[in-house]
């Protein structure tokens, strides 16, 4: 059973209130998964807005023809996190391959339908998710900018 007070420190339904929460637990189900096993991959359909309930995810850039490989991650999503965010920006299509990580990890999962359909009858409840979405999108399109700089940096020093 998926519980209200675990939806409030959900990052991507920061300000929405108990009424709202409530009707966001409606749209989801909650999954278990076991270690290494793919969510999903890069090119699929984006059905669901995902929700790490416990464990951890690894988005990986999954090269054609190629098994994954931890090293192709580019982030990983915490308990409480939430990725998945093409669900519900078009195209509507996966940008990278999810994979549970660690021993495992409790999802929830949350349809895109349903959600959408959330968001048309309570406009408020889209417009507060969308704007946390997009300082989601940001900080971690930031901590990216980050990440490549500094392994930029070791490979410039490491030439000396």
């Amino acid at each position: 059973m998926i519980r209200l007070e675990f939806f409030k420190d959900v990052e991507i339904f920061q300000g929405l209130n108990h009424e709202q929460l409530a009707e966001i637990i409606k749209c989801g189900e909650e999954e278990e998964y076991q270690p290494e096993t793919r969510l999903f991959a890069k090119g699929e359909k984006a059905g669901y807005l995902w929700i790490v309930r416990q464990g951890q995810v690894d988005l990986r850039f999954d090269f054609p023809g190629l098994a994954s490989s931890e090293e192709n991650t580019i982030s990983s999503i915490p308990e409480a996190g939430a990725f998945g965010w093409s669900s519900i920006v078009p195209p509507n299509k996966y940008r990278l391959s999810g994979y549970s990580s660690g021993a495992g990890c409790k999802l929830i999962k949350i349809e895109r339908e349903n959600l959408l359909k959330l968001f048309e009858k309570d406009p408020d409840i889209g417009y507060v998710v969308m704007s946390n979405l997009a300082t989601l999108v940001g900080a971690r399109f930031h901590s990216l900018q980050e990440e490549a700089a500094r392994r930029r940096g070791q490979d410039i020093m490491g030439g000396w």
